[in-house]
């Protein structure tokens, strides 16, 4: 698995970054658009580790990953992943070994890129915009980030999980457990806590 430097950003103003894109040289590679995703459990595969399976159609492709969280920090995100030809195909081959599909989820995204270094505004069902800047490295990130006018003491890493769980309160756990998350049934402060 290879590491994912990135930091994430919560509750930013699309137009004003947008504008500090523009300013700051990148370019909109990928006009906002619908992602949709399937999560698959690996909790009986990888026991007491933060890991998970996702397809995902994207834009203009279809990803397959793995994905495990191992710490709190910028360098704690691990990745591994293939571009597929179909999505239904890919949920069935994660399917076809027994991992069970555990969330289906939506969310908008729009991708700008400068000598590569990617900059996603993510808008997620109930959430503020919020705004991903992924690099080589952590001093990329880092200096991305002032670039764009942000401080990187306000970054979060991890998952949208965790956003939902800044920004509304949700802990983790209970958006992990949710089998659907989109913008007709959006999560919210009210719903019911998971024990355990």
């Amino acid at each position: 698995m290879q590491k994912e430097v990135e930091a994430t950003f919560l509750s930013v103003n699309k137009d004003a970054v947008r504008n500090q894109l523009t300013k700051t040289g990148f370019e909109l590679k990928t006009p906002e658009y619908l992602m949709c995703r399937k999560i698959f459990d690996f909790s009986r595969i990888a026991p007491g580790k933060i890991k998970w399976g996702r397809v995902r159609q994207e834009a203009d492709k279809v990803t397959m990953s793995i994905k495990e969280i191992r710490g709190p920090g910028i360098n704690d995100v691990y990745e591994v992943e293939l571009v597929v030809d179909d999505f239904d195909t890919a949920v069935s081959f994660f399917e076809a070994c027994s991992i069970p599909v555990k969330s289906f989820q939506e969310s908008m995204r729009e991708v700008w890129e400068r000598n590569g270094v990617e900059v996603m505004i993510d808008t997620w069902p109930g959430l503020n915009p919020f705004m991903e800047i992924e690099g080589v490295d952590e001093a990329t990130v880092r200096h991305t980030t002032k670039e764009l006018g942000f401080d990187f003491e306000h970054a979060v890493f991890g998952s949208a999980d965790l956003v939902y769980e800044k920004e509304l309160g949700i802990p983790a756990k209970v958006i992990d457990r949710l089998p659907r998350i989109t913008f007709a049934d959006p999560p919210t402060k009210n719903i019911p806590k998971v024990s355990g």
